[in-house]
């Protein structure tokens, strides 16, 4: 598992560029220290051809992912952009963390600064790539971290999982050379966890977790970290599940027939392009 843990984690940042969609400098300077991968999509309507949009909307893409970039160049980021104009945006975003190896999502919401970030962990989720993250955000910022587990009411069980995990992910940042004063732990209590999350999650500027399903696909519809980042109106850095890097065949495997028809109507349904 060790050997799976990046270095510098890998960020998918998809914006709707056209629609008014920025980053706030607060998260620019937060991914400053981590690969991106800036993602500038169109959701193209059914009945229009992606190539028809992106003849009309290329070029003012461009120009808006470019000032973005240039941005991240400027707080000594390392970023890629590519311009897709897709029938099916969530599928995009899954196949492109799949084909760059991102190690996690970006679900973007405002942000005026990031100085608290909120650490949810749970048991099925891989601590050592979370903090891998974290880490990489704390050595960005002058930020503090919380390290959160939710256990049910009556659960000794799963207050003392929660409490090995945070203990876990404590000492790994200390390994990561974080301060210890810049890391606080809390054990909550609750019958209601997404609910206590998400009203735990709008105290803080960024929420750093890991997703609950394989699919990138599920962070936008319904997926925890989705639920968690829409009901706070906090921005969520979603780590995904191990493996991080799965290869094509992986993924045919995994998607059957459904991915076989996708790949059928893929040149129909999206064209994008890495701007020069």
């Amino acid at each position: 598992m060790t050997a799976t843990i990046p270095d510098r984690p890998k960020v998918l940042v998809p914006l709707a560029v056209l629609d008014g969609e920025s980053l706030a400098p607060a998260l620019v300077e937060a991914l400053s220290t981590v690969p991106v991968e800036l993602v500038g999509y169109h959701a193209v309507p059914e009945q229009t051809p992606p190539g028809q949009a992106r003849m009309q909307f290329e070029e003012r893409m461009e120009t808006e992912l470019a000032d973005l970039a240039v941005t991240f160049e400027e707080m000594g980021g390392t970023v890629e952009t590519r311009i897709v104009f897709t029938h099916e945006p969530e599928q995009t975003f899954e196949r492109v963390a799949v084909e760059e190896g991102c190690d996690a999502v970006l679900l973007n919401n405002p942000a005026t600064k990031v100085e608290e970030i909120l650490v949810p962990l749970r048991s099925e989720i891989n601590v050592e790539r979370i903090v891998a993250l974290v880490a990489s955000v704390l050595g960005a910022t002058d930020a503090t971290a919380t390290l959160y587990h939710v256990a049910a009411p009556d659960d000794e069980a799963g207050r003392e999982t929660g409490q090995r995990l945070v203990d876990a992910a404590t000492e790994s940042l200390a390994e990561a050379s974080v301060a210890p004063e810049r890391i606080d732990r809390e054990i909550a209590v609750s019958e209601t966890p997404i609910k206590t999350l998400a009203a735990a999650a709008g105290e803080y500027d960024l929420v750093v977790m890991g997703e609950s399903k394989p699919s990138v696909r599920e962070l936008f519809f319904g997926e925890v970290s989705e639920q968690v980042a829409s009901q706070s109106v906090t921005p969520a850095l979603v780590v995904r599940r191990l493996p991080a890097l799965e290869t094509k065949s992986e993924k045919s495997e995994e998607s059957g027939q459904s991915r076989e028809s996708e790949k059928s109507g893929e040149a129909e349904s999206e064209t994008e392009s890495r701007p020069e």
